[in-house]
């Protein structure tokens, strides 16, 4: 399929990828941990955005940090893609908790075939480098959006996370609060402090046996 968004640049949104790679680069940090990867729900769970960060929010059974946020917004599966040589391959990451997202890809004109078909890729080639590495694969939030088609697609995602040894979806719309009407910023796409806080119960949930090692 063609490539039909700039890979380090996206002009319409005046998103500049690389340079938020380059400072996922330059942090230093301890391998071995859960890694998430995605669009912006999980890149504005940050300081950054006012809001108290994801590696605050889900604390190991010890109480400390184990979790690594490498959400970039605007990136559709097909970034996620072109950058996990950079991003996730380096961390040699324990977990690995993945959303493709659905909203961003459409914008730039993918299917939700293709996107399927992208974010397929990401999984295989994170089991592929380190095996017995344990995937979270989350699903699009079809509170919003294009409901019946990002319906259709988590369902895809669900039947291949099946197929992956170590790999377990979970929808969002399963999570009754995730569908409060007050958890968002004035965009209306994009979760405030309360949609955060909500978010995080939610993953201490989802991620349980996994923050308990830690």
């Amino acid at each position: 399929m063609p490539v039909k968004v700039g890979l380090k640049f996206i002009e319409k949104w005046g998103s500049n990828l690389e340079n938020e790679i380059q400072k996922y680069e330059a942090e230093e940090v301890e391998k071995g941990q859960i890694v998430f990867y995605g669009p912006s729900n999980f890149t504005r769970w940050s300081t950054r955005f006012k809001h108290r960060p994801l590696r605050e929010d889900l604390l190991g059974k010890s109480g400390n940090p184990c979790c690594i946020n490498r959400g970039f917004g605007s990136s559709c599966p097909e970034q996620q893609l072109y950058y996990y040589p950079r991003v996730i391959r380096p961390l040699e990451p324990k977990v690995l908790v993945y959303c493709g997202g659905g909203g961003n890809g459409i914008s730039f004109g993918y299917t939700y075939e293709e996107m399927f078909e992208l974010a397929q890729r990401v999984i295989v080639y994170a089991k592929t480098d380190f095996p017995d590495l344990r995937i979270y694969v989350i699903g699009n939030n079809t509170w919003r959006g294009n409901k019946p088609m990002a319906a259709t697609y988590n369902q895809w995602m669900k039947e291949f996370a099946a197929t992956i040894p170590d790999c377990k979806f979970f929808d969002p719309t399963d999570y009754a609060p995730l569908a409060r009407e007050d958890i968002y910023v004035e965009d209306k796409v994009h979760y405030n402090q309360m949609g955060y806080d909500i978010y995080g119960e939610w993953f201490k949930d989802v991620l349980k046996d996994e923050l308990a090692e830690f």
